[in-house]
């Protein structure tokens, strides 16, 4: 009811400036809000330039509504304005975003597609490599442990020598030249334990420690081989569903879907309708993957047609709850603007937003990574040979 009554006062007002344009604008905008026949009526007058009955039907109108409508806090109705204001700034920003992100995800795709085929045989080659310096490894930590268990026999050995040793030079005399000479070989044989056990240690520290790293450094590439390979198995899929649309639907798909996520995105609307928004954007993103544009131009159509407004502007009218929101909104704002500083600065973005010859990029790439793939293919026939030796 509030808003026929503002613009009525704003035509009233109008008329009595002799401002023509402001009718015209105001009087467009009345015809959809006119909803009894005195509204109507109000219309056909202004419509028909008749100014002195419009004057005459608008005063009346007015103080007949004033007579029965409460009062509204105009900080109310300014608090919403500035609501929206910051709403459709968020959706500004949330629309970059997405645009952003897009436009990365598709770059990507194409990358997996084009040049997949060639990264999973280097990954793969990697973790042969990674297997084949594990297997060095392992060998080499069998290699100490047998140092080590015949170093162990050394040792028992040894002792057993000294223990003899020592009861020989027991039995003899103190002063006699060959308690000396037993004495000097007391010692050579301590000198043989000693150095057998330091030998022992230093075997001790490089039965896991070597091995451990090569370990990890097989499971890493195992699993980097592995999600790759899933990576571009997506990827391929979703430019395959893409292939079976048109250049006109995809192009479609794109618009829509930002669109639709602009309309029901859960940052923009009230809290008590966060979660339908969520299952919206849920259903929005398989239309997506799954290149439905029926699906998203039916979302879109529910949006518009039966579920709107959505926005906590159009639906709050606690000055204490729109206060809030506002700050809300804000903060998001902030949250945007940096998350959308910090992607434009990232490597992946600068190279997708100047790139001017995608194909002179990809030849360039492929050509690199041949040469990755040889010398990878030469370490690999190494490690083996060395496998095998």
């Amino acid at each position: 009811m509030s808003t026929p009554i503002k613009r009525l006062e704003i035509i009233k007002n109008a008329i009595e400036l002799e401002d023509d344009d402001i009718i015209e604008s105001q009087l467009a905008r009345l015809k959809s809000e006119a909803f009894d026949d005195e509204l109507q009526a109000i219309v056909v007058a202004l419509e028909q330039k008749n100014y002195t009955g419009a004057m005459v039907a608008i005063t009346a109108w007015l103080q007949g509504q004033r007579a029965v409508t409460t009062w509204r806090d105009p900080q109310l109705a300014a608090s919403k304005l500035e609501l929206k204001a910051l709403e459709e700034r968020l959706r500004d920003l949330i629309d970059r975003r997405n645009a952003r992100v897009q436009q990365l995800d598709e770059f990507n795709d194409l990358y997996l597609t084009r040049l997949g085929p060639l990264m999973s045989q280097i990954l793969a080659l990697r973790k042969t490599l990674a297997e084949l310096n594990l297997r060095r490894q392992q060998a080499e930590a069998r290699r100490r442990e047998a140092d080590y268990r015949r170093c162990q026999q050394y040792v028992a050995q040894a002792v057993e020598v000294l223990a003899t040793l020592t009861r020989h030079w027991r039995d003899l005399p103190a002063d006699s030249v060959q308690a000396a000479a037993a004495r000097k070989q007391l010692q050579q044989q301590s000198n043989l334990i000693a150095n057998l056990l330091a030998e022992a240690q230093e075997l001790e520290t490089g039965l896991t420690r070597e091995e451990e790293p090569a370990r990890q450094a097989r499971d890493e590439a195992n699993d980097e081989y592995e999600k790759y390979r899933e990576q571009q198995h997506e990827a391929e899929i979703r430019l395959r569903k893409g292939k079976d649309l048109s250049e006109e639907d995809q192009n479609e798909l794109k618009r829509l879907w930002r669109q639709a996520s602009k309309l029901c995105h859960p940052d923009l609307v009230a809290d008590e309708l966060k979660e339908e928004a969520n299952a919206m954007m849920v259903q929005l993103n398989q239309a997506k993957q799954r290149g439905d544009v029926k699906a998203i131009r039916s979302l879109v159509a529910r949006l518009h047609q039966g579920l709107e407004p959505l926005m906590a502007s159009d639906r709050l009218n606690d000055l204490t709850l729109i206060r809030k929101k506002m700050a809300q909104v804000r903060e998001q704002i902030d949250t945007l603007v940096s998350e959308l500083a910090e992607l434009e600065k990232e490597e992946s973005w600068l190279l997708v937003s100047s790139l001017s010859n995608m194909e002179a990029y990809f030849a360039q790439q492929e050509k690199a990574l041949h040469e990755v793939r040889a010398s990878l293919e030469h370490q690999v026939s190494e490690a083996q040979l060395d496998d095998v030796a």
